[in-house]
């Protein structure tokens, strides 16, 4: 059996990447292009939501990238009224969650990462707060925030696994 992703079964559909942390450990990064196809990108997104549950983030070290998807997650999510059922408020919550652990790995000083899998408002905002914030900000709320809901998620996957 292939366990290929999808989006992984044409070049064009993505780019990718062999860099280095700013410590040194080496890393994998997948990015989608603009030529990757609906089904591509929802496979990009199973593909994230899969591995996120074995990621995690630096709760002392949020680049501005996390910092960006996590306002952007913020405001989208608990501040606007987004009119979202509560499923889809749910699979979005667990999207951007393990988008910002898979940012951890990211330096700021990178191409921001584009926006293909997130919904266009999500976009909008986490562009939105790159442009006006060039580097991390000392934003003490906004990490909280990206913590808190780092440790919620942990806490209902773990009861997924306990409930089996």
């Amino acid at each position: 059996m292939n366990n290929t992703p999808y989006f992984l079964t044409n070049p064009k559909w993505y780019k990718y990447e062999e860099r280095q942390t700013s410590t040194g450990i080496p890393f994998q990064r997948f990015e989608l292009t603009k030529h990757a196809t609906p089904e591509a990108i929802a496979s990009f997104k199973q593909t994230m939501i899969a591995i996120g549950p074995d990621s995690s983030i630096d709760p002392n070290n949020l680049n501005r990238f996390q910092q960006a998807l996590g306002y952007a997650e913020r405001q989208h999510l608990f501040v606007e009224k987004n009119g979202l059922s509560e499923e889809s408020w749910q699979r979005e919550h667990e999207l951007m969650t393990y988008a910002i652990r898979s940012y951890q790995l990211l330096s700021d000083d990178l191409v921001a990462p584009n926006t293909l899998i997130f919904k266009p408002r999500i976009a909008f905002l986490y562009k939105r707060f790159l442009k006006e914030h060039p580097t991390r900000i000392d934003d003490g709320d906004l990490c909280h925030f990206i913590v808190e809901q780092d440790k919620r998620m942990t806490i209902q996957n773990n009861k997924k696994i306990t409930l089996g």
